[in-house]
């Protein structure tokens, strides 16, 4: 399994009890309903069922700060410009 999809079945099971019931249903078939996740589609789909910025300061139990952490601070800008620009300059060999 590869680490994106690891990462993608942590982030659905750990942010489920933190979307509305009426909203569940939804929340399980567009999960469920994709072959291929990404962290753009995941990003979206937590942001857009989940109230991070509620849950962030007040989650439901104390251990789930690892969980918001690891989606705002690791998970969520793997993807940015900034850090593949930074991970392609790091790459790059030098001249010397």
């Amino acid at each position: 399994m590869s680490s994106i999809k690891k990462d993608s079945m942590y982030l659905y099971n750990g942010f489920r009890p933190y979307v509305p019931k009426k909203k569940l249903a939804d929340y399980d078939s567009d999960f469920f309903n994709r072959k291929r996740y990404t962290i753009k589609y995941m990003t979206s789909l937590i942001e857009k069922y989940v109230n991070i910025k509620y849950y962030h300061k007040k989650p439901k139990n104390d251990n789930d700060g690892v969980l918001f952490n690891f989606f705002l601070y690791d998970f969520s800008i793997r993807d940015s410009k900034i850090n593949v620009a930074f991970n392609d300059f790091r790459d790059t060999p030098s001249m010397l």
